[in-house]
């Protein structure tokens, strides 16, 4: 049972953004919130009729289904109309069979369980209304009616709604008069073809079981000149919303799917509370005027029509314009990316909630986590991590409906949005452009960071290294003859080729990734530049006001923070050199950098060649990945096993430093790192230090590196 203080109904749908669910599913919440109850509703995007592999796994975010957390369901039978998922479906309601269950629809060959509870509202009593209008406020005798498949049962019910209507008014029911199709466009064009082309009479009116119906007859009479209803008035059934796009305008009627929704959640809580469903009468409909009856529309109902018109045009905007998906394919990171998409969150229509949902190993190519990383889109606060089944860790405030809409890949579930709003609504197809940006964006990112992907690709370009997608030798030459002299620098930053204990390939190029990514982060101005030109060698082309000291230590201070390269490789294997270009050829820059590795390689080795290198080497590892320890000195002469006064002198002669002045330096180095990278406060950045008063930190910063704290970050932005 779910730790939530109110009930959770879940409501099982296919194609939430179709405006028959949205009423059904306005209605669901705003009676669930009257009744403090909270909504999950289970929905896919596409919802195709076949089977379709490509989408299959969008229909993985119905297992949560399973989870214990629902009190009850309520399923909208009729929007699934796929076979393979109406059986996935039960499957998984059988699991569930101390649930009571509300089903919406009419019920359907193989898709049945005996604890479904159906209500609808009545298609016989609705097309009674709409005969009965075209009678009794019109004065008409001869009506058709077009109905859809003649073996499904909604079909044969609303002729007989047709039928009761015509003879309650005295008028003979004829069979020649009832024409059957299948509930769209084509059906009502074809119909308009028998009236013109004179193979039927043009009767008084022709009534059509839905309004797609409706639209192909009435685009049909337009092209060919017919008047309507001059010619002959036409209803419609279902309104579905687009009459502003057909001609004229179309009277049309609709079922109460919002006062069927509410009556779900009631029954539903009837059936919680005393153990039994109350009665159920089927809503009555409504007749939307319009003007092919002759009744004319209705100036509210205009007004309405145009606002969702507006609404979506808006949103059609910002979808087709949005540079979203261009910045989401920038991103390295998760962070980066959730980042990007709260800049966006513009583009979700008057949503009170967002979250970005993934399973725990979502990059992965077949994810198989039972656990979620839970990332809200519309503020900036920490991931929230639960059991897939225990979602209502993230419900919160007052009651809400929350909408489980899929993120996938190809056949790959990688978690799912979660979306809410603080009133009875729903989001529409709009939606679905914004989700597929965010699942399509999300997959390259996995690529940019699937070390089997990079080391697999083909290099694109002749200028570019095929491991970390910089620049080659030959990219940075012609970069370097391109680019602005003026305080110009090119740094040097060299690794080893490999470590002494001979790691695996796929680690160490885990550690050059990581390591690329810190010299990224060194080139973080517009115009800088970086390469990998050999297997060994990064190059920086940096615009900098400093020397190259500072330089040197700057990227040495970043590098040392990336824990991959770190562990496999250590504080001791690599150099750092600068120099300035001013207006000297490539060629000259290299000649100067490499003599200048000469010489950091030749220190080094007499730092190796110290008798108690291997021992001290350890020792600054430890200091260096884990600075904010060091203020205790007990502990730092601890990590050695001889005297204080001894370990001091040959930390002195080994490295040229005293070991406390290296434990200053490899903190002022995280710092260093956090300033460039966070936007965190300097007093938080004091404290992941390692220091308790956040002054000194201030005063030791300033004496280490020449600059206060708020000067260094200002330098790197």
């Amino acid at each position: 049972m779910h730790q939530n203080a109110r009930r959770i109904f879940g409501v099982i749908t296919a194609s939430a953004a179709d405006i028959e669910q949205r009423e059904v599913l306005r209605g669901i919440i705003r009676k669930a919130q009257q009744e403090n109850i909270d909504t999950a509703v289970l929905s896919n995007i596409y919802n195709p009729s076949e089977t379709e592999p490509l989408l299959s796994a969008e229909n993985g975010i119905y297992d949560l289904i399973l989870s214990e957390e629902f009190d009850g369901f309520i399923l909208l039978s009729e929007s699934i109309i796929n076979p393979d998922l109406q059986k996935n479906i039960l499957n998984h309601l059988r699991k569930q069979s101390h649930v009571p269950i509300v089903v919406i629809g009419t019920p359907l060959p193989y898709f049945v369980l005996p604890q479904f509870f159906f209500i609808n509202t009545s298609d016989e009593a609705d097309l009674e209304d709409i005969t009965s209008h075209l009678i009794e406020q019109h004065g008409m005798t001869e009506i058709h009616i077009l109905t859809g498949y003649k073996e499904i049962q909604a079909s044969g019910k609303r002729v007989e709604g047709y039928r009761r209507a015509l003879e309650s008014h005295g008028i003979p029911y004829q069979e020649k008069n009832v024409f059957y199709g299948n509930f769209w466009l084509n059906s009502g064009q074809e119909q308009a073809q028998k009236y013109i082309s004179g193979a039927l009479a043009f009767p008084q009116a022709l009534i059509c079981c839905n309004d797609y119906m409706a639209y192909g007859f009435l685009d049909e009479c337009i092209m060919q000149d017919i008047p309507i209803p001059e010619k002959t008035a036409v209803i419609g059934y279902e309104y579905i919303r687009e009459r502003r796009y057909h001609s004229p305008l179309l009277t049309t009627y609709r079922r109460n799917r919002q006062a069927l929704g509410e009556e779900a959640v009631r029954l539903l809580t009837e059936k919680l509370n005393s153990g039994t469903y109350g009665t159920f009468s089927p809503p009555k409909g409504t007749l939307i005027p319009g003007d092919t009856c002759g009744c004319g529309a209705e100036i509210q109902d205009i007004k309405r029509e145009i606002r969702d018109m507006q609404t979506k045009s808006k949103y059609d905007f910002l979808n087709l314009f949005s540079q979203l998906e261009q910045r989401l394919t920038e991103c390295r990171t998760i962070e980066e990316f959730t980042a990007k998409c709260r800049d966006f969150r513009f583009m979700i229509r008057e949503a009170d909630k967002l979250f970005l949902c993934l399973y725990e190993d979502w990059y992965e190519e077949k994810p198989v986590s039972e656990h979620m990383v839970c990332y809200n889109l519309l503020s900036d606060e920490a991931p929230i991590l639960y059991h897939k089944q225990e979602f209502s860790a993230i419900f919160r405030g007052k009651s809400a409906p929350y909408y489980f809409c899929p993120l996938f890949f190809a056949q790959c579930l990688l978690g799912y949005i979660i979306l809410s709003f603080d009133h009875p609504d729903t989001f529409d197809h709009i939606f679905r452009n914004w989700l597929k940006s965010i699942s399509n964006s999300l997959e390259f990112l996995c690529m940019k960071n699937d070390i089997r992907y990079l080391t697999q690709c083909q290099n694109l370009s002749e200028q570019r290294d095929t491991l970390t997608g910089m620049y080659n030798e030959k990219g940075m030459r012609n970069a370097y003859q391109s680019a602005d002299k003026h305080q110009l620098f090119l740094t040097a930053l060299q690794i080893p080729e490999k470590n002494t204990s001979g790691m695996k390939e796929a680690d160490r190029i885990s550690a050059v990734l990581d390591c690329a990514e810190a010299v990224r982060q060194f080139c973080g101005n517009p115009g800088d530049i970086c390469g990998k030109v050999t297997e060994t060698m990064f190059l920086c082309l940096v615009h900098s006001p400093n020397d190259t000291v500072f330089l040197e230590r700057h990227l040495s201070a970043i590098l040392h923070q990336h824990m991959t390269y770190m562990q496999e490789f250590g504080t001791d294997s690599f150099f750092c050199c600068a120099v300035p270009c001013h207006m000297r050829s490539y060629a000259e820059c290299h000649a100067e950098y490499t003599e200048q590795l000469v010489q950091k390689m030749k220190i080094r080795t007499e730092q190796q060649n110290h008798p108690h290198y291997k021992e001290l080497h350890q020792i600054r590892n430890q200091i260096w990945l884990n600075p904010e320890a060091t203020f205790n000195s007990e502990e730092v002469y601890a990590l050695y096993s001889g005297s204080k006064g001894y370990f001091r002198q040959i930390y002195r002669q080994c490295y040229g430093i005293t070991i406390h002045d290296d434990c200053t330096s490899a903190r002022v180095a995280r710092a260093q790192y956090l300033l460039t990278v966070t936007v965190l406060s300097i007093s938080e950045i004091a404290r992941q230090c390692g220091y308790a008063d956040s002054k000194y930190f201030m005063r030791q910063f300033q004496q280490e590196t020449g600059f206060t704290a708020v000067q260094y970050r200002n330098m790197m932005r």
